[in-house]
């Protein structure tokens, strides 16, 4: 007879009915023998198998076959979602570090393989040495009784464009009196000969001049050299013009500072103007400053305040949007905010939008040769380039978005406090506002009570009493980067933003924002770093659409409200930062990121949930069975690919049957006493899964029936508790030692000792030992905290009797066992273990308990190459600071009563005005009923029950009146119970 069936025949039968005089030994699997889990596959299974994508790559595979072949019925598209380019006109970029060319150069072609943009204006000077010929949209122009226009050489053309009309003039002739209409103008040259153009300050001898007029102002175009070959392009000389005059090219404009005061040095000759016009000073037509007179800068009313000397060369204000202070050759300009001095290029000065007494300091006319050989010396006399003093410096906001995935918001942790290392330039805001400097390197201690930041650096609270607002910023320095201690790790893009959880609590997300999509890709580490590049680009496409399909999911779900959109754990996408894109060998990966940039695959116009793990055993499974929904691209079907490579093709893990009974009986829903037997009653997936299968646990206490990934997620625990081998999937099947029912010959119990079942979990607060039915909340670990300082432990406290908190507690966890609802609870307590604060200070157990295994998902995803597991139904609104959400009041939020201090209650544990206290083992400490591992656990599980409650309220009800029936009629509050909510109940049933 088969074990599972001997087992259950045998539990079947009462005691009762046995011969008392020669009674029947009670069977059970024998305790020393083994349990074997044999399985295949590792991670949920569902869409791509990671492994089979490398088997299918190394097959000779393309990106689009292994796609859709994984995801059925979907199509891959450019850009999802973003609008197309517009033809409004641009504003006017805002000053920056790299080059900024006034608007986009014209694309190349193969006829033209060398068009090389040379600079955007709107006038230039054109100098040819010899035979020229000057045509509009490549048409001659008609001159001086000839078909075409020449120049005679050495004579220079200037050239400028108004009312979409070229005006070209030589020696005083107009060759375009009415403007000459077209979009382009050419200028030929003969071999042999060159064209200095002034705007680059060089001439150019192979090619043609060609002049393009720009999409987005009429007076401007873009001069380029075209109809030249890669080899002339690479030996072209560029050779100075004859002219001795340099005008440079007017491609960087370097971004010094923003501030509403500036001094500058001059050490030479020099002249201010105000929007590039000369200022009338001193009986002068312009203004010159004597070399070594600190000039002071200021801006009022719209207006520029200049003076140096004790003179006000501006005594009303200069109206315009910008200063200029030109310099010499050989000379330099020192500048107070960055405590540097810069020897080319100009001074520039530029009013903000936003304030109207702030302004960006720019470095510009400066070519690329130019910026990067300034030496940047330090001004006379100061320390040098080291500066303390960053108050004036300011770093420009991020860009607004155009698309949601413009501006990603990752959550990396959920803590009561974090230390963040800026590396460089940063400044830290409070609610968006203010301006929190800290030097380069130094740690940054951020907490927040009652309300009110508390940021600490170099040993001082730079908030004093507090910072009053929900978020904090630490803006940081495009090219630098932010380490954060709870992560271990640091991060190179977007914006650290701290968000409060809500009220006065002291915990708040740890948000990475501001990050683009494909800055996050770049981040994630969900493939080993060795394999192929298709593998890198398929990963990288379905990444890039499961963070869409998620993120514009859950900010149009009006019970998402958290203030971030994905995870960075796998239970979105493992999301490590640096610690992938400045690895030695993430190479393969960012250049898979950028192959693919802007690609995501969609099914009937809309991105898709590219669910992926690292392999599925042979078979896929439906999304359905899995998680949430049946999806119609996620389908379960064979995949002869995954195998071939996959090192969890098949698995195996061996227990004894005495620590696996032992874990079993760790857990209340799945408790047993001593095991009889266990098989799987039905409900396997297509693929051979049993997450959603029936597996009945026959024991000597009660027979219970979970599902499978109930009872992985119970062996996983214990496991990786006891650094064990875990069950990698869901797709497995076990089988006992052969000969393994024994009889047993253990003490039997007394009544008196008799276990409770093991089920029933009450509220924590007790008034003696049968009040815990040593089995309240579970485990052997209590707890207690005296909150109001009088030398006696207490707990948070009841609503009403202990009689009603007892009856209300049994009421809820019946509910969680009942087939009806054991799957929405399970989903619950997975999204609360992600809620609930990253720690309740048991860092020595937390490790172990179940929320950890909710927050890694370990079981089911490989460390290192990860993959998507989800919960099983639509988020809920999370609780606010109080525990509350926006539906709920205080009386109907219960938590485990057992606390670590006020907040850990959230004000509304358990409900009510009245505490108890009991010391059970006579210390002199009163203590709490035990917690089945820790606080965190605890808090999560109460508040997924609470949840369940809140949707079920008929069951529950229904549940309610029966506990309050069967439980016990009073425990010691007379005056109080013939007022509680079990008082109606027990009165109807004695009538």
């Amino acid at each position: 007879m088969p074990l599972a069936a001997a087992a259950s025949m045998l539990a079947a039968t009462p005691s009762s009915a046995q011969d008392s005089s020669d009674p029947e030994p009670v069977l059970i699997v024998d305790p020393d023998s083994a349990i074997t889990f044999a399985g295949s596959g590792w991670g949920h299974g569902v869409g791509m198998s990671q492994w089979g994508a490398y088997s299918r790559a190394l097959a000779g595979h393309l990106v689009p076959d292994i796609l859709s072949f994984y995801y059925e019925g979907t199509e891959l598209v450019a850009n999802y979602g973003r609008p197309a380019a517009s033809t409004d006109p641009e504003p006017t970029p805002a000053p920056t570090l790299s080059p900024q060319p006034t608007s986009t150069p014209p694309p190349t072609s193969p006829e033209n393989p060398a068009l090389v943009l040379l600079a955007t204006a709107d006038t230039t000077t054109l100098v040819p040495e010899g035979l020229n010929r000057i045509t509009i949209d490549n048409a001659d122009i008609a001159h001086g009784g000839q078909d075409a226009t020449r120049v005679p050489p050495g004579a220079p053309i200037t050239v400028t464009r108004a009312g979409n009309n070229w005006h070209i003039s030589y020696n005083g002739i107009n060759i375009c009196p009415n403007g000459c209409s077209g979009q382009t103008a050419q200028l030929h040259f003969a071999t042999d000969t060159a064209v200095a153009v002034s705007n680059t300050g060089r001439s150019y001898s192979h090619g043609r001049i060609n002049l393009i007029a720009t999409d987005q102002n009429p007076t401007r175009f873009h001069i380029t050299l075209d109809s030249l070959t890669i080899e002339k392009y690479l030996t072209d000389p560029h050779n100075d013009p004859a002219s001795e005059q340099e005008q440079p090219e007017d491609l960087i404009q370097a971004l010094l500072a923003t501030a509403d005061t500036t001094t500058l040095v001059s050490e030479g000759l020099n002249r201010i103007t105000i929007d590039n016009a000369d200022i009338a000073h001193g009986g002068q037509d312009a203004t010159r400053v004597p070399p070594g007179a600190p000039i002071t800068v200021t801006r009022a009313g719209n207006n520029w305040h200049i003076s140096y000397n004790g003179i006000n060369i501006c005594p009303n204000g200069c109206s315009g949007q910008t200063a200029q202070l030109h310099f010499a050759t050989d000379t330099a300009v020192a500048v107070s905010n960055t405590g540097r001095s810069y020897s080319h290029g100009r001074i520039n000065l530029i009013a903000t939008d936003q304030n109207p007494t702030r302004f960006h300091i720019t470095l510009d006319s400066l070519t690329i040769e130019k910026y990067l050989t300034d030496p940047h010396n330090a001004i006379p006399g100061s320390p040098g380039p080291e500066t303390d003093d960053l108050s004036e410096q300011e770093l420009d906001p991020p860009p607004e978005p155009t698309h949601p995935t413009d501006a990603i918001r990752i959550l990396l942790a959920t803590t009561t406090g974090t230390t963040l290392i800026p590396e460089g330039l940063n400044r830290i805001t409070i609610d968006g506002q203010g301006d929190i400097r800290v030097p380069e390197g130094t740690p940054v201690a951020v907490t927040r009570h009652a309300g009110h930041w508390h940021i600490v650096h170099g040993g001082t609270d730079v908030c004093g009493a507090g910072c009053t607002g929900s978020t904090a910023q630490l803006n940081f320095g495009t090219g630098t980067s932010v380490a954060v201690s709870n992560t271990g790790r640091s991060y190179s893009h977007g914006r650290i933003n701290l968000v409060s959880t809500g009220g006065a609590s002291s915990e708040f997300y740890i948000i990475l924002d501001s990050l683009s999509i494909e800055n996050y890709l770049r981040g994630i580490a969900e493939t080993p770093m060795n394999w192929p590049l298709i593998t890198h680009e398929v990963q990288a496409i379905a990444a890039r659409s499961y963070a869409t399909a998620t993120l514009l999911e859950r900010r149009a779900s009006a019970t998402w409200t958290r203030p971030f959109d994905l995870y960075s754990t796998v239970w979105d996408q493992a999301f490590v930062g640096d610690t992938r894109e400045k690895h030695a060998d993430a190479g393969t990966w960012l250049q898979a990121v950028a192959n693919t940039a802007g690609q995501v695959l969609v099914y009937e116009g809309a991105p898709i949930r590219a669910f992926y793990s690292a392999s599925n055993g042979g078979h896929t499974e439906r999304s359905g069975y899995v998680f949430y929904a049946d999806l119609p691209y996620l389908p379960a079907k064979l995949d002869p690919f995954d195998p071939q490579h996959s090192p969890h093709a098949s698995w195996e893990r061996v227990y004894t049957v005495r620590e696996f009974n032992q874990w079993l009986n760790d857990h209340p829903d799945t408790a047993v006493g001593r095991l009889q037997g266990m098989e799987i009653t039905g409900g396997t997936g297509a693929s051979g899964r049993v997450d959603d299968a029936d597996i009945r646990i026959t024991g000597t206490s009660r027979t219970v029936t979970v599902t499978g990934s109930r009872l992985q997620s119970r062996i996983n625990t214990a496991a990786r508790e006891r650094g064990q081998g875990q069950l990698l999937s869901t797709k497995f099947v076990f089988s006992f030692s052969e000969e393994t029912l024994v009889p047993d010959t253990s003490r039997p119990t007394s009544p008196e000792e008799a276990p409770r079942d093991d089920a029933l979990f009450y509220s924590g607060i007790i008034d003696g030992p049968d009040f815990c039915f040593n089995r309240s909340l579970g485990g052997p670990t209590t707890y207690a905290h005296d909150s109001n300082g009088d030398g006696i432990a207490d707990v948070c406290s009841l609503p009403r009797t202990r009689r009603e908190a007892a009856a209300r507690q049994q009421a809820l966890e019946r509910m969680a066992l009942l087939p009806r609802f054991r799957d929405d609870f399970n989903a619950r307590l997975a999204e609360e273990c992600l809620s609930v604060p990253e720690t309740l200070g048991e860092p020595d157990k937390e490790p172990a308990d179940e929320c950890q295994q909710h927050r890694e998902r370990s079981a089911n995803a490989p460390s290192n190459t990860g993959s998507t597991p989800q919960p099983n139904s639509a988020t809920p609104a999370p609780p606010n600071g109080n525990g509350l959400t926006p539906d709920e009041t205080g009386d109907g939020l219960f938590y485990s009563g057992v606390i670590d201090g006020p907040d850990f209650c959230f004000n509304h544990s358990l409900g009510g005005p009245t505490t108890y206290a009991y010391d059970s083992n006579g210390d002199g400490i009163a203590d709490v009923c035990s917690l089945p591992r820790t606080r965190r656990e605890a808090a999560a599980r109460q508040q997924a029950l609470e949840r369940l409650v809140l949707e079920n309220l008929d069951a529950f009800t229904l549940l309610f009146e029966v506990a309050c029936i069967e439980g016990p009629k009073t425990l010691g509050e007379p005056e109080k119970e013939i007022a509680d909510g079990c008082q109606p109940h027990i009165g109807a049933q004695a009538v």
